[in-house]
């Protein structure tokens, strides 16, 4: 019986101990970390992404802690903006009507559902079906709207979801070259 007890509270210290290795990067460690694959994946996506003068589209599929996903978004932010402070040129093509105000309500919806500890569920919210804030019938397409809406949104949720409450809180919800 004691012998049970003992393998018992060993393995429930071992499963504490890995899911504390596993803790959000906000509590107590830095996000910034070089040695961490996620932010060097995130460095490495956001360089080329502004290199190519694209959009900020997040990638964050592949890892699926939730740490690492606030990790990879930390060091692909990190390296779009520092790329865009050192380019002398113009930021990738004007965001559309659609894709200003999508990647707002994203970042909005993001922040909010993190902070009510959801699921990261973008395509499930209110703003992502309707996709049609902001739209007037002067604005063209309303499917072609939508899409950018939606390609938008993704990129704000996430941003907003997974990014580091400090920063977003004084941001301004606008991508990264744009005016507000």
């Amino acid at each position: 019986m004691y012998v049970f007890t003992i393998v018992c509270s060993c393995a429930v210290a071992a499963v504490l101990a890995r899911g504390a290795a596993h803790q959000s990067h906000f509590a107590g460690s830095a996000v910034n970390n070089p040695a961490d694959a996620a932010f060097r994946d995130g460095l490495f996506q956001g360089r080329l992404d502004a290199e190519h003068s694209r959009r900020q589209h997040l990638s964050i599929g592949r890892w699926n802690v939730g740490a690492d996903r606030r990790s990879f978004v930390s060091g692909y932010l990190q390296a779009y903006r520092e790329m865009y402070a050192r380019a002398a040129s113009e930021p990738p093509q004007a965001w559309q009507p659609g894709e200003q105000r999508g990647f707002r309500d994203g970042m909005a919806d993001g922040l909010q559902q993190s902070r009510e500890s959801k699921r990261s569920q973008p395509a499930a919210t209110e703003n992502y079906k309707g996709a049609n804030r902001g739209y007037s019938d002067s604005g063209g397409d309303l499917n072609q709207y939508k899409r950018l809406y939606r390609e938008a949104y993704g990129t704000g949720y996430q941003q907003g979801y997974y990014g580091e409450p400090e920063k977003i809180e004084t941001a301004k919800f606008s991508p990264v070259g744009e005016p507000e």
